[in-house]
């Protein structure tokens, strides 16, 4: 059986109108075959391609610029390899991103990643019941009904938002993750100093929120028990509405944190 969240048809890269493109800050790597392409090919494009792939012990990857982007981000925004070559030229990393499958038995597990505005505009638009696609048959199902088919068990109110305030013990575990920039520490700081007098938002899109987180994790459910992962889900989601009480509703917060946490085994394993 093959899993997919009830929105992963509808998502479409915004390219040029991205404000967090994942052509800046991250090493992108090349696949061999890619690799072989771009260094085949003719052309002063093909030039530009062999001058920025740099290979080392792990394989080859783009040398990005020296404010982090990609060399072929243009500033328009745009991918200078799909405007010259196509989509089907790209490497397998930056095809499939945001997207991510993982095993859970004999299913898999198809989503896309928060680290993505997109994906998360999509995730927060309704308050509606998030649902999950079986991708043969076309049945929809409830987390809970994932979780019966896995050969797990949570109780519908585990996966409810209770509005509770993030506890310090979980900021004190935040406070000592790998920290994506400098700001990082900054906003934690603010939200720790906020906290006392915030007032926690309702709404179900908070169910969405954490019910996403833990489907995100599943795969580690068997080394880490179901109920460490649904702590995990609760404490994020109380964080980053937290983080909508003290500067209001944006599907940014959601994406940053995404973009700090799920991106980094360690830093999940700190948190869980």
């Amino acid at each position: 059986m093959s899993v997919c969240p009830d929105f992963y048809g509808r998502f479409a890269c915004r390219a040029g109108a991205c404000r967090h493109s994942c052509c800046r800050g991250w090493e992108i790597d090349v696949d061999e075959q890619s690799a072989a392409l771009y260094e085949a090919l003719p052309g002063a494009l093909g030039e530009r391609l062999r001058h920025s792939l740099t290979r080392g012990e792990e394989g080859a990857h783009f040398a990005l610029t020296a404010d982090g982007r990609c060399p072929f981000l243009r500033v328009d925004g745009l991918c200078e390899l799909i405007c010259a070559l196509g989509e089907e030229a790209l490497c397998d990393i930056c095809a499939l991103h945001p997207r991510f499958y993982s095993d859970v038995g004999e299913t898999e597990l198809c989503g896309l990643g928060l680290s993505c505005e997109a994906v998360c505009a999509l995730l927060l638009e309704t308050e509606a019941p998030l649902g999950f696609l079986d991708e043969e048959s076309g049945e929809r199902f409830a987390l809970s009904g994932l979780l019966a088919r896995l050969g797990y068990s949570a109780k519908e109110e585990a996966l409810r938002y209770h509005a509770e305030k993030p506890t310090e013990a979980f900021l004190d575990r935040l406070a000592r993750t790998e920290a994506i920039d400098a700001y990082w520490p900054q906003e934690l700081a603010a939200l720790r100093a906020a906290l006392p007098g915030l007032t926690m938002p309702e709404g179900a899109r908070y169910d969405r929120v954490l019910q996403y987180l833990l489907y995100r994790q599943l795969e580690r459910a068997e080394d880490w028990g179901l109920d460490a992962l649904l702590r995990y889900a609760r404490e994020s989601t109380a964080f980053i509405a937290a983080q909508d009480a003290l500067e209001g509703f944006d599907p940014e917060h959601l994406r940053r944190y995404s973009e700090q946490i799920e991106y980094s085994t360690e830093n999940v394993e700190i948190l869980v």
